[in-house]
């Protein structure tokens, strides 16, 4: 077990951040949900889903101060980490860990999420008891229950074809040196594995864990995908609106109030046309319905605003506005770091990886890329290495709301679900956070792409007796006696081996986030400034109630 003093350094932080996602999450869902529609039950069902969202980002740092933490400042082991089967078992710990929220995740897209998701939907409708409306969610949820059981029996039943026909295309492998193949000139795949088998033999090989592997890559797949639309867009989205910021409130209140005398005038004007000659054409009939729509939708920009002006935030923008702007620039800075190590990997592993039927697995790391130096120069003191860890888990988190905010759910080419303050159905709730519990997933695979050393060691160092002693930075060169790996990247390093079709879509996934950011990126900054009540008010609208107008 850990000392008493290791834990009290771990367990401090983790218990604070665990207060903190749990108020997030809260605060978060009552920021957006609609009160008029929501219940508790789906209430509590998104902050669920929302804290274990969190906390599985969260974890990502733990794992990494613990493997850190098992090293003093000579590279030495500390007396407690000295036993290799104490370090495994507190390995195996945090392992189980991640299994158990990765189980949380699967529990809540496939049956609590579902299940809360069409319960409130047959709510909406008339004419259902309580019962009714049960025994309808049930059948729903077993739908999904039916795709998670056909999905695990599908990764069981491909590892034993594959084991049998020793398929090409997604060739779960045991552990055996295939023939000597040099990729890219570098290392060979037999030296690879032969150097990383402590690791492929780590964890435990049966086919059950395959099973479970393989659903859980499916489902990170699906997750790199969500990555690669909403987070992209969001790391460009998020710092820049904040930068750039909104129309002048009082700007947009005159507009609107030039605007409704213009509109209103038209509109009596038709009408005075109308009492005249007691008819209009069908012309000036429709001009009048949307005329009178215009209006309605103009009436409440204008109360909006109002209600905005009128607000805390709009009293202290003085104060405000400047914090956004710096808050702005620094997560503009953070993006573009990552950004630049996100294609410094890529083209690390275009060069130097085994190649695509190997998963593009990185043998070692031959370009350093700036998280990675940035990380290790805050690890003299800390924790400044960790803060930013938890950081950039943070900022993935947001810039995923932030995407999913601006894009709205989509399925297909029909959009499901827009995301706004206070308008938010339960539903659009629900499906928010299924969505980001999926990229979640995927998160951890920009995380070991973004930093691969760091997420991989941690601040490990060595001592290498076959070369005088010399201090080391901890790599896969070295022996699990010397280096102990991240449970994360063990994960992703043992399954992109022994899976090598999913290392090499999230590699190629990894391309496409580089683009879709850049692309952002342009779109944000050359779109015209984004009003108050941008994305607020829409044709949708128009059959709300004055209640919900009002909130």
């Amino acid at each position: 077990m850990l000392p008493l003093s290791g834990t009290v350094w771990m367990l401090m932080p983790f218990v604070a951040s665990l207060l903190a996602i749990l108020i997030f999450s809260i605060l978060y869902v009552k920021r957006y949900r609609n009160p008029y529609e929501s219940d508790r039950g789906s209430s509590i069902t998104s902050i669920v889903a929302l804290f274990v969202s969190l906390l599985t980002c969260a974890l990502i740092p733990v794992d990494i101060f613990i493997v850190s933490f098992m090293k003093d400042s000579s590279s030495h082991f500390k007396e407690w980490a000295l036993n290799i089967t104490q370090r495994t078992d507190i390995e195996n710990s945090v392992l189980y860990s991640y299994y158990t929220l990765y189980s949380l995740i699967f529990f809540c897209v496939f049956i609590l999420i579902p299940f809360v998701y069409f319960y409130y939907e047959e709510k909406s409708e008339e004419g259902f008891t309580s019962e009714g409306r049960l025994c309808s969610a049930i059948k729903f949820t077993v739908g999904f229950l039916f795709v998670a059981v056909v999905l695990l029996l599908i990764g069981h039943q491909f590892i034993a074809i594959t084991h049998l026909l020793n398929s090409t295309f997604i060739p779960l492998r045991e552990y055996s040196p295939p023939p000597n193949s040099t990729t890219n000139g570098t290392n060979s795949s037999h030296e690879w594995i032969d150097d990383m088998k402590f690791i492929l033999d780590d964890l435990t090989r049966n086919k059950g864990e395959d099973a479970l592997s393989m659903v859980l890559s499916i489902l990170t797949s699906v997750g790199v995908i969500q990555l690669v639309i909403f987070t992209a867009f969001g790391m460009s989205s998020f710092p820049i609106g904040l930068i750039r910021g909104t129309k002048s409130a009082r700007l947009e209140m005159e507009r609107i109030q030039d605007s409704h005398l213009t509109n209103q005038t038209k509109i009596n004007a038709l009408r005075d046309r109308e009492r005249i000659g007691n008819r209009l054409t069908p012309r000036e009939r429709r001009q009048l319905t949307k005329l009178e729509e215009n209006e309605r939708i103009i009436t409440r920009e204008e109360q909006y605003l109002l209600t905005y002006r009128g607000s805390l935030f709009y009293k202290l923008r003085n104060l405000v506005r400047p914090l956004q702007i710096g808050f702005g620039f620094i997560l503009c800075a953070l993006s573009l770091i990552i950004w630049v190590s996100l294609l410094i990997t890529n083209i690390d592993k275009a060069m130097h990886s085994l190649g695509m039927r190997m998963g593009y697995a990185l043998f070692k790391p031959q370009i350093t890329n700036p998280i990675d130096i940035i990380l290790v120069t805050f690890q003299r003191v800390f924790p400044l290495d960790y803060i930013l860890i938890l950081c950039m888990s943070l900022f993935f988190i947001m810039a995923t709301m932030s995407g999913i905010k601006n894009l709205g759910i989509w399925f297909f080419c029909v959009r499901l679900y827009k995301i706004r303050v206070k308008k938010s159905s339960p539903q659009a709730l629900l499906m928010l956070f299924a969505t980001l519990m999926l990229t979640t997933l995927g998160i951890n695979i920009l995380f070991y792409c973004v930093s691969p050393q760091y997420v991989t060691y941690g601040s490990q160092h060595y001592i290498n007796a076959t070369a005088n002693n010399t201090v080391m930075v901890c790599s896969s060169i070295a022996s699990s006696e010397d280096c102990t790996m991240t449970r994360v990247s063990a994960l992703l390093v043992r399954f992109f081996y022994k899976a090598w079709f999913f290392g090499a879509f999230y590699y190629w996934s990894m391309w496409a986030f580089i683009a879709v950011s850049v692309l952002s990126a342009v779109y944000v900054i050359i779109r015209p400034t984004r009003s108050v009540t941008d994305g607020l008010i829409d044709n949708d609208d128009l059959e709300d109630s004055d209640d919900d107008l009002r909130a």
